[in-house]
């Protein structure tokens, strides 16, 4: 199966479960990865978007939360593949956050039923 870019929504939701991670606002970070994984699988199913049981796994979840951290750690802590996606994100969540918080709230407003 065809691999399949992350879109900015995606990351959005990323980032901020790292960040609530990283503030100590979220204290069991495998369920937090799992039930964003679903919501990415609810996301595609809605969306159509054809994608087999790898897509947006707990290991994939993973591997995107250490390439959020290698970027929010300024490359101390994490897995150094983190796309330009990531950067963007990361960027918007200090410098825009409006912008973030309202991406972040229709992405889950959209897909989290």
């Amino acid at each position: 199966m065809k691999r399949i870019k992350w879109t900015i929504e995606e990351v959005v939701a990323m980032v901020d479960i790292y960040f609530r991670y990283s503030d100590g606002k979220i204290e069991d970070l495998n369920a937090e990865l799992i039930r964003l994984s679903e919501i990415l699988n609810r996301r595609a199913d809605l969306l159509n978007i054809p994608h087999d049981d790898k897509f947006r796994n707990f290991n994939g979840m993973k591997c995107i939360f250490q390439n959020v951290r290698y970027v929010a750690t300024d490359g101390e802590i994490g897995l150094p593949s983190a796309s330009k996606l990531h950067y963007i994100v990361i960027d918007m969540y200090h410098n825009e956050r409006e912008k973030f918080d309202r991406i972040l709230e229709e992405f889950y407003q959209k897909y989290k039923h």
